[in-house]
Protein backbone atom coordinates (compact mmCIF):
# COMPACT_ATOMS: atom_id res chain seq x y z
CA UNK A 1 0.00 0.00 0.00
CA UNK A 2 1.50 3.55 -1.49
CA UNK A 3 2.18 6.02 1.50
CA UNK A 4 -0.87 8.80 -0.39
CA UNK A 5 -3.08 6.15 0.12
CA UNK A 6 -2.90 5.25 3.74
CA UNK A 7 -3.40 8.85 6.67
CA UNK A 8 -2.25 8.43 10.35
CA UNK A 9 -4.60 9.22 12.76
CA UNK A 10 -2.35 10.53 16.13
CA UNK A 11 -4.53 9.26 19.28
CA UNK A 12 -3.26 11.35 22.30
CA UNK A 13 -4.27 10.49 25.35
CA UNK A 14 -4.92 12.31 29.00
CA UNK A 15 -3.69 15.96 28.59
CA UNK A 16 -2.98 15.75 25.01
CA UNK A 17 0.48 15.89 23.45
CA UNK A 18 2.21 19.03 24.22
CA UNK A 19 4.74 19.88 21.16
CA UNK A 20 7.44 18.27 22.22
CA UNK A 21 6.12 15.05 22.62
CA UNK A 22 6.86 12.30 20.44
CA UNK A 23 3.46 12.23 18.96
CA UNK A 24 3.70 15.92 18.14
CA UNK A 25 6.90 14.59 15.95
CA UNK A 26 5.59 12.39 14.24
CA UNK A 27 2.26 14.55 13.02
CA UNK A 28 4.74 16.69 11.69
CA UNK A 29 6.81 14.58 10.04
CA UNK A 30 4.63 11.49 8.63
CA UNK A 31 2.63 12.29 5.58
CA UNK A 32 -1.24 12.43 5.67
CA UNK A 33 -1.32 13.20 9.51
CA UNK A 34 -3.40 14.27 11.47
CA UNK A 35 -4.73 14.55 15.96
CA UNK A 36 -7.80 13.74 17.31
CA UNK A 37 -9.11 16.63 19.26
CA UNK A 38 -10.97 16.22 22.84
CA UNK A 39 -13.08 18.39 23.95
CA UNK A 40 -11.54 17.90 27.26
CA UNK A 41 -8.20 16.68 27.73
CA UNK A 42 -8.21 17.05 31.43
CA UNK A 43 -11.38 15.20 32.43
CA UNK A 44 -11.83 12.42 29.93
CA UNK A 45 -15.55 11.17 29.47
CA UNK A 46 -15.37 7.51 27.74
CA UNK A 47 -17.91 8.25 25.59
CA UNK A 48 -17.02 11.29 24.43
CA UNK A 49 -13.63 10.30 23.77
CA UNK A 50 -14.89 7.00 21.46
CA UNK A 51 -17.34 9.45 19.84
CA UNK A 52 -14.75 11.98 19.00
CA UNK A 53 -12.12 9.43 17.82
CA UNK A 54 -14.92 7.62 15.65
CA UNK A 55 -15.85 10.70 14.01
CA UNK A 56 -12.29 11.42 12.87
CA UNK A 57 -11.96 7.93 11.91
CA UNK A 58 -15.02 8.35 9.42
CA UNK A 59 -13.60 11.70 8.38
CA UNK A 60 -11.79 10.38 5.80
CA UNK A 61 -12.27 7.25 3.42
CA UNK A 62 -8.63 6.57 3.68
CA UNK A 63 -7.69 3.37 5.53
CA UNK A 64 -6.28 4.59 8.48
CA UNK A 65 -3.08 3.97 10.83
CA UNK A 66 -4.02 4.44 14.66
CA UNK A 67 -0.95 5.86 16.39
CA UNK A 68 -1.98 6.30 20.35
CA UNK A 69 -0.45 6.75 23.47
CA UNK A 70 -1.74 6.55 27.33
CA UNK A 71 -5.16 6.71 27.60
CA UNK A 72 -5.30 7.01 23.50
CA UNK A 73 -5.09 3.37 23.41
CA UNK A 74 -7.70 2.73 25.78
CA UNK A 75 -10.20 4.88 23.77
CA UNK A 76 -9.00 2.78 20.25
CA UNK A 77 -9.53 -0.62 22.31
CA UNK A 78 -12.72 0.96 23.74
Amino acid sequence: MRSESIRYLIVPGWQGSPDDHWQSHWQRTLPNSSRVEQADWLTPRRDDWVAELERSVASDARPVVLVAHSLGCITVAR
